[in-house]
């Protein structure tokens, strides 16, 4: 039989770049960010501004919460984010891009603007912790305030715009008013003036705050003629045009609860309207109402009809997908399922997500983030890009006795790992066992890229390991006495053996003679110095 001739198989050297980048785009960014350096190939993908527009798109939001600088149990905490990942399970580390002294204002494609009593404004990117500062505009109020100063971007013109409401020198009703937005486009080299048709009312921008769909910011103004007493004013990103879009009408008349309290939201990127109705017996939350616009149709939907509870939503954003976020007052977060347009929300079913106490979850902010790979150092015309170091916000003189607290950490969780070290030599010498399994504390000093613990998950770390020294007392007497008995009955023993060897050996060799003295000597004898 004839042997047939072995077919050489065909190897390609490399991928086309049309596979390549299909498999990238669907990587996370953080293993997106090591392959940048594999090959100049990947590198020259990943950096490219469609490729990360299109792994934009693919991302999929993620709950930012943010709580803002305070003082909690007397004393002092600084500003924080932490996120949610695609499990719902919150972050333990801090974000370092965001300092001790920031105001988150908006988020928009994983960009995050910042608001400080510096003279700049933040941009940053959480992801890569890339961050960029740029001049707040010199037209500026004394009483200049976070809520203030939005971000969103335009896909039409492909360009990131920040907005600054600017306070007019009028005083005279609740809230003040504003006839002028600045704005300000990244890469340009100074901030324009756009002037609206009318005064526009600031105190729902305090209360509600801004959000941004489809390339226009939303917010709400006053309105007379409208039932709920407000409208939703919107800006294009674009055009920089203002328009007046009226809410539902709808009747809130029930002798059970008060007036409903407006939200603006953004809803599977749609614009979204809330009224949160409290009960006039409590003073709790009771009933949540929700409607979408068409921007088409200029209509309105309503989408969601919840009882709450007791329970409140934050701001400026709640729903995420297919579950809401909320809040009991007393520092608990939770998370439920929307199982339908219209239900009630039974407490038992409530999944907690994280205890914020002694933080007040009242002055936490809500925000859609996606992890993207937009670069800042496109738009370093007029701003200054940097990669900040991971502690350098943490260097601050008033935030001295944070870092305190964070070295109080530290030591009670090396006497509580020393203490249990001990209790398991102890309960050995004693022939028991103990189940005490505090892990070592981390070393901050053995890997430059560890992260600090975010302040929620501090002060948890704190009260477990204050419960857990306290809980080692009562053992740690008891095995001491146990190992002290023990001890006692050892030598006891031994004294008795002794004594015991002694008596024998007299018995069989009779009385022994006294010892002689022994002279003292002059030489060094080195009994004298042991330990």
């Amino acid at each position: 039989m004839a042997m047939q001739p072995v077919k050489k198989k065909k190897c390609l050297s490399s991928l086309p770049q049309e596979i390549i980048e299909l498999i990238l785009v669907r990587l996370p960014v953080s293993d997106l960010l090591g392959c940048r350096v594999v090959c100049k190939q990947w590198g020259g993908i990943i950096r490219d501004p469609q490729f990360t527009m299109a792994h934009l798109r693919r991302a999929r939001p993620r709950p930012l919460l943010f709580f803002q600088r305070g003082r909690a149990s007397r004393k002092s905490c600084p500003s924080e984010a932490v996120l949610l990942d695609e499990a719902w399970s919150p972050s333990t580390r801090d974000v370092p891009v965001i300092e001790p002294d920031d105001f988150l204002c908006a988020s928009c494609n994983g960009l995050v603007c910042l608001y400080s009593d510096k003279s700049t404004i933040k941009i940053a990117n959480l992801a890569t912790g890339e961050s960029m500062h740029l001049a707040k505009p010199v037209e500026c109020s004394t009483d200049d305030h976070p809520s203030f100063y939005s971000f969103g971007f335009s896909p039409v013109t492909n360009e990131y715009k920040i907005v600054h409401f600017l306070p007019g020198e009028e005083r005279h009703h609740v809230g003040g008013s504003f006839s002028v937005i600045q704005v300000y486009t990244l890469g340009d080299e100074k901030w324009r003036v756009v002037r609206t048709e009318q005064a526009l009312s600031l105190l729902y921008l305090k209360q509600s705050g801004v959000v941004n769909a489809d390339g226009a910011i939303y917010w709400l103004t006053k309105d007379q003629e409208s039932s709920w007493g407000r409208a939703v004013v919107s800006f294009d990103l674009t055009d920089e045009r203002q328009k007046l879009i009226r809410l539902p009408q709808v009747d809130f008349a029930d002798p059970a609860f008060g007036n409903p309290l407006c939200r603006i939201t953004e809803i599977d990127s749609e614009v979204s309207v809330a009224a949160v109705q409290t009960r006039r017996d409590s003073g709790l939350a009771g009933r949540l109402h929700v409607w979408t616009l068409d921007n088409k149709e200029q209509s309105w939907t309503q989408k969601y009809g919840i009882e709450l509870s007791a329970l409140a939503i934050p701001g400026p954003h709640f729903i995420y997908g297919d579950k809401i976020v909320m809040h009991n007052g007393n520092g608990g977060i939770y998370c439920h399922e929307l199982t339908s347009q219209r239900f009630t929300i039974d407490v038992t079913t409530l999944v907690k997500l994280l205890d914020s106490s002694p933080r007040w979850s009242g002055n936490m902010q809500s925000y859609m983030y996606v992890k993207s790979l937009v670069r800042l150092d496109a738009y370093k015309k007029a701003g200054i890009v940097r990669t900040r170091k991971r502690k350098e916000g943490w260097k601050l003189k008033k935030w001295e006795a944070w870092e305190h607290v964070h070295s109080e950490i530290q030591e009670l969780w090396r006497s509580s790992h020393r203490m249990q070290q001990r209790m398991h030599e102890m309960a050995h010498v004693v022939g028991a066992s103990i189940s005490l399994n505090l892990p070592a504390p981390p070393d901050q000093q053995d890997s430059p890229r560890r992260r600090r613990l975010n302040w929620v998950e501090q002060w948890r770390v704190m009260e477990m390991l204050e419960s857990h020294w306290d809980s080692l007392d009562a053992p740690s007497k008891a095995l001491a006495q146990a190992v002290d008995a023990a001890c006692d009955e050892r030598k006891q023993m031994i004294l008795g053996a002794d004594h015991a060897k002694r008596k024998g050996e007299e018995n069989e060799a009779g009385p022994s003679r006294p010892k002689r003295k022994r002279k003292p000597s002059s030489r060094f004898d080195s009994s004298m110095w042991t330990t």
